[in-house]
């Protein structure tokens, strides 16, 4: 160490003492910093020294030269010789030697670079270089006389001439140098400086997939995608491997993006466990590297792996699952395997409904997977076996989870005998029956409550009954001992889910009864009070009735949950959220005229500033409100929170806001100008029938009987303005509803949007109207019953329109609670011909039901299609299942409007012809019905000179 100690400091003195090289011209040494030569001299520099020397310069001919000897030996100079030469020792450039030389040229006082690249951004730039020593007053400026940009940094070198510094981006520009030369301003050729900007990001790299298993011997091919602005950067692979990888590349020039692409492709025949690891593809630039790695497994044979993550609430042992009942369970498996899996499904239990599953399968590369399956709110039966099933090429896997459902302990308390009382409670887990006895006549006996004194009994026997992941049912007997006075037993059932208390109550019966005879009890005042009691009651049980025939508010709009065949678990509205977004404020309301009013509230037009994103928009609405009572307003926030569940369709009565704090609650909503479908068929049936009638060749159809002129006129339904709802056979005077109807048009319009088009009641109607109306009905009932929604009240009473005669579904008004599943039977009778009823004379009572029960129905309407007639009994079959859905229905109403040529229809004469093929009914006891409920109606209602409605 001594010695290796003093050689280097040896070494190092003598480094210190070392002598620069020596530049000699023509064998003699140069002592001077600069020299001059003429034109067409010739020119022989030597550079010596104690080691291995180099050259550099900054002459214009020579400084792309990087291979000069240790002699320089020009024959014959020009100007471009021009510059400064540095001699340097290789194994230290700071011990340097130079000389500048000027070779003078009359012709050519200054010199510029012949080839000038393009330069990057930052670096330095020699641009002129005099050729005479003389020359003063050198400056730079733009081929245009302007001066240099300011942000431009150069510097005069009487030596080397203008060196620009720090060159930018928006200095490319074409430059001229100039200089005083004896007196005489000299100039030099024009100078073109490309500035390209410095990349300032590394290059692209993108690799096909992010992880790669292989079984070894087979092939294995790994693509890597780089992308960079030009062709001056490198390109590598990096692996573990100690082999060298076969890799083939493939580069790309794009024309106007100038982006150069290099694709790299290793290829590996046969994989082996040695390859296991990483493969990284590195692309470095002027700005830096970037890389993108890939994993390769090597395995000996295929595999699936399945590996559960369970959320935080749930409580895992094994397969054993645990959730408690009203929760949410939610499995997620992540799935490694390989080969691909090809096919997935999953086993749940039996009695399930899978339509409450959310299932979703996420592929995260081409080796690795995520499977989840969601049951919300969860329920008892939902307790069992799920499994889920993979498969691939050759190989199947799959995992199973016993779910329990964690229940609270549901009891029943019993008198078995005069001495024994029955404590029966099942849950799961399974529960624990506790005996709690307190003096006199309590509703329980809980320990908090300090003025009873408990009395806790032994634990009795409990016989436990537990089934196959179902719900463990416990009971225990308790034997009463013999007391003289009052007391409460009390039966407590506990897991860790919740508590359940059953109390029973021993009486003793007072020790003295009265011996008085029976008779003595009904005296005078014990009569008088007893009937005072009952008339009271009486009054009570009138009142009571009185209140349940009142129609009671409820919202049509029921979402369903689960269904059983015919037997549907509807959403409680409560429990759906309301978003905050649909609050408007209450001052940029103003409230105008009623459009319809009822029993429980009113709907009033409504001027809307600043609805939407447009706060100078002005826009007419319907506002819902309703009276102040608490159960209403539930149903109203309900039916607010339904409709803004269901979203927007074109074809129902869209949500545009609500104001639910600070006052009454309103709904705003879409404002319809034509009021409800009934009253506008109503309103133009004369010109429908005007439309009809005076084409002369409806009637004129060839092996058709003609029909008398007084036997096609209608008469006027409603010759008074008269709203009552008279399409449904049931009395108007029993309600107090009021229809919608149009409002009056203002008479001053403050915005474009407020006014309708003056002329759209002068429209004619006709039949392809009404099938409009019946296809935009369709639309919107599919638009519900997509989003599981039934509206339960479909009538032409119930559908507004708006301009340009858009039908859309509404729900406004009172209705009685009835319940229907969600067919197309009410659609079928859903007449739309003129707003007639579909069984005019007809009293609604249990003879008329009985009679649609047997099969009867309405004969088809005047002048409607056959195939709108085939429509409505298709919807009218008993069997429910066997109806057509709403989006069935809209597609033959729509073929029937656009898919068919014009037809021309009449009016079906004969009954055989409207019947269908196998109705079977008792045609005397309905003929007799029928009669019955006609001579109940009286004569006073107008109607059509011909009956347009039959029974079987």
């Amino acid at each position: 160490m001594l010695f290796i100690a003093l050689f280097l400091g040896i070494m190092l003195c003598t480094a210190e003492e070392r002598s620069p090289p020596v530049i000699k011209l023509d064998s003699v040494v140069l002592k001077e910093a600069e020299i001059t030569l003429p034109v067409s001299s010739s020119l022989s520099l030597t550079c010596d020294g104690d080691s291995k020397i180099t050259w550099s310069t900054t002459s214009f001919k020579l400084m792309r030269n990087t291979k000069l000897q240790s002699v320089i030996e020009i024959k014959q100079l020009t100007a471009d010789y021009t510059g400064t030469y540095k001699c340097a020792y290789e194994n230290q450039p700071n011990l340097t030697s130079e000389v500048h030389i000027y070779v003078i040229d009359p012709k050519k006082p200054w010199v510029t670079p012949r080839n000038l690249r393009d330069v990057k951004e930052g670096s330095e730039l020699l641009l002129c270089q005099v050729t005479d020593p003389s020359a003063t007053d050198l400056s730079l400026h733009m081929t245009n006389g302007h001066p240099t940009p300011p942000d431009m940094q150069y510097t005069v070198l009487p030596r080397r001439g203008i060196l620009i510094r720090h060159l930018l981006a928006r200095h490319s520009a074409d430059y001229i140098c100039s200089a005083n030369i004896n007196g005489v301003k000299n100039h030099s050729e024009k100078v073109t400086v490309t500035v390209i900007e410095r990349l300032r990001f590394p290059p692209s790299v993108f690799l096909e997939v992010d992880g790669n298993v292989r079984i070894v011997g087979e092939k294995l091919q790994i693509t890597c995608f780089t992308s960079n602005p030009d062709h001056f950067y490198n390109h590598t692979w990096k692996h573990s491997y100690h082999k060298a990888l076969n890799v083939s590349k493939k580069t790309i020039s794009e024309g106007q993006s100038k982006q150069v692409q290099i694709t790299s492709t290793v290829t590996i025949p046969a994989v082996a466990m040695s390859h296991t690891g990483n493969f990284t593809c590195i692309a470095i630039n002027e700005a830096g590297a970037n890389s993108s790695t890939t994993y390769l497994q090597v395995v000996d044979k295929p595999y699936i792996r399945l590996i559960p993550h369970l959320s935080p609430n749930l409580y895992q042992n094994g397969s054993l699952v645990e959730v408690k009942e009203g929760e949410n369970l939610e499995i997620n498996i992540l799935i490694e395997a390989y080969p691909q899996i090809k096919e997935h499904w999953w086993d749940v239990p039996v009695s399930h409904n899978m339509s409450t599953h959310d299932k979703t399968w996420v592929i995260r590369d081409s080796n690795r997977y995520k499977c989840s399956l969601l049951v919300q709110r969860v329920r008892s039966e939902d307790r069992g076996q799920y499994t889920l099933n993979t498969r691939s090429t050759g190989l199947n896997g799959s995992i199973t989870f016993n779910v329990q459902v964690s229940q609270k302990p549901s009891t029943m308390l019993i008198r078995k005998n005069a001495s024994t009382l029955t404590c029966t409670s099942s849950g799961y887990p399974a529960p624990t029956i506790l005996w709690y006895q307190c003096p006199g006549i309590q509703n329980t006996c809980d320990g908090n409550n300090e003025t009873i004194k408990v009395q806790p009994l032994l634990n009795w026997p409990m016989d436990v009954q537990t089934g196959e992941l179902g719900p463990n049912e416990v009971k225990s007997e308790l034997t009463l001992s013999p007391s003289s006075s009052e007391f409460t037993v009390e039966c407590v059932s506990i897991n860790p889910v919740g508590e359940e208390r059953k109390t029973y109550v021993s009486y003793v019966p007072p020790a003295n009864v009265s011996k008085h005879p029976i008779t003595k009890l009904f005296t005078p005042t014990l009569i008088g009070a007893t009937s005072i009691a009952a008339i009271l009651l009486l009054l009570l049980v009138i009142v009571l009735y009185k209140y349940k025939q009142k129609p009671k508010y409820e919202v049509r709009w029921k979402i369903i949950e689960t269904n059983d065949g015919n037997n549907y678990t509807f959403i409680d509205p409560v429990q759906l959220p309301y978003n905050k977004k649909w609050e408007f404020p209450r001052d940029k309301l103003k409230l105008g005229q009623i459009l319809g009013a009822g029993a429980f509230g009113k709907v009033v037009e409504a001027t809307a500033y600043g609805l939407g994103t447009d706060e100078n928009k002005t826009t007419r609405v319907a506002v819902k409100m309703l009276k102040l009572f608490h159960s209403i307003k539930q149903a109203l926030m309900s039916e607010l929170k339904i409709l803004s569940h269901l979203g927007c369709h074109d074809n129902i009565v869209n949500l545009l806001g609500a104001c639910t704090q600070g006052g009454p609650m309103l709904m705003i909503t879409e404002y319809c100008s034509h009021g409800d479908l009934l009253n506008f068929l109503r309103g133009n049936a004369k010109q429908f029938l005007d439309s009809i009638l005076s084409r002369p060749e409806v009637f004129e159809i060839p092996g058709a009987t003609g029909i008398p002129a007084d036997s096609i006129h209608y008469k006027n339904t409603c010759t008074q303005e008269c709203r009552g709802r008279s399409d449904s056979g049931i009395s108007s005077s029993t309600s107090d509803y009021q229809e919608m109807h149009p409002a009056q048009r203002p008479k001053q319009c403050l915005m474009g949007s407020l006014c309708d088009d003056p002329e759209i009641d002068s429209w004619s109607l006709d039949i392809e109207d009404l099938l409009n109306f019946s296809f935009q009905v369709a639309q919107g009932m599919n638009f519900l019953a997509s989003k599981n929604c039934i509206h339960r009240d479909v009538a032409a009473r119930n559908v507004l329109l708006t301009e340009g005669r858009v039908a859309k579904i509404c729900d406004f008004g009172p209705v009685f609670q009835v319940t229907s599943g969600p067919t197309a039977y009410c659609f079928g009778r859903f007449s739309l011909w003129v707003g007639k009823s579909p069984y005019p004379n007809v009293v609604v009572d249990t003879r008329f039901y009985k009679m649609i029960k047997d099969g009867c129905h309405m004969s088809q309407p005047d002048f409607a299609p056959p195939q709108i007639y085939t429509i409505m009994k298709m919807c009218w079959n008993l069997e429910p299942t066997v109806r057509p859905t709403f989006n069935t229905i809209s597609h033959l109403i729509h073929n029937l409007l656009y898919g068919q040529p014009d037809q021309t229809y009449r009016n079906v004469q004969e009954t055989s012809q409207q019947q269908e093929e196998g109705e079977h009914c008792d045609r005397a006891k309905i003929r007799e019905d029928r009669d019955q409920s006609l001579s109940l109606v009286g004569e006073d209602q107008p109607l059509m000179k011909k009956n347009n409605y039959q029974f079987c």
